[in-house]
């Protein structure tokens, strides 16, 4: 038997393939994805922008001018704006994250304490103006209020984490650390109270230090 009748066909001698359903389409399709996923990237980061400038409650015609797109353009892609919010809070959990699991260096639980006040500074201070957004609608968003409903437990848990078993169980100095430590207070001071950066940090830090002394030496 002739060996090279076991040989494949060589590229030049086979018979042109035909296009399938989908050869010429995959660019297209892979073309349209990406300019999909770039839309609704502009459509979030518009929406981000007029919180951060203050427009706590913006329309989807204010998010569409932001953006440079269609109004049908952010509803095709969002069903309505409480689901342009659930795609922030995805993006924000992603950025906050590092920020939860960094290791607090020092040699006492309350040293510790103190210093996990900068990290949450430090969180409260990119997220404030989401967070009054989300308070503004809350009332209307049943995602909005479970997650700031979660956003509170996780302040609460986070806090327990770095005390002692015995001080943990004192619900009353427990609860009055949360309150003292928490994303409100820091909205209170920074907002309502107008009070520089530093400034609320020197006050958390003071309230901090005064429950802690109820603890005696």
């Amino acid at each position: 038997m002739d060996r090279s009748a076991l040989q494949p066909l060589a590229v030049a001698d086979a018979p042109p393939e035909k296009a399938g359903p989908g050869a010429a389409v995959a660019p297209r399709a892979d073309g349209r994805v990406n300019r999909s996923i770039a839309t609704r990237k502009k459509i979030v980061d518009a929406l981000v922008v007029l919180v951060h400038e203050g427009h706590f409650s913006p329309t989807a015609e204010q998010v569409a001018a932001r953006a440079q797109v269609g109004l049908r353009t952010v509803f095709r892609h969002f069903d309505d704006m409480d689901s342009l919010y659930r795609e922030i809070s995805m993006d924000l959990d992603a950025m906050v994250e590092p920020l939860l699991h960094q290791r607090l260096d020092a040699p006492t639980w309350q040293e510790r304490l103190l210093r996990s006040i900068d990290l949450r500074i430090e969180i409260y201070e990119r997220l404030s103006p989401i967070y009054v957004a989300a308070q503004v609608h809350r009332h209307e968003s049943k995602y909005l209020a479970g997650n700031l409903m979660d956003s509170t437990r996780l302040q609460r848990d986070l806090l327990k984490r770095l005390l002692p078993t015995a001080v943990a169980q004192q619900a009353t100095l427990l609860d009055a650390l949360d309150l003292m430590l928490s994303f409100d207070a820091w909205i209170r001071l920074r907002r309502e109270q107008g009070l520089a950066k530093a400034a609320a940090r020197d006050v958390m830090r003071l309230g901090a230090r005064a429950l802690l002394a109820t603890l005696g030496p």
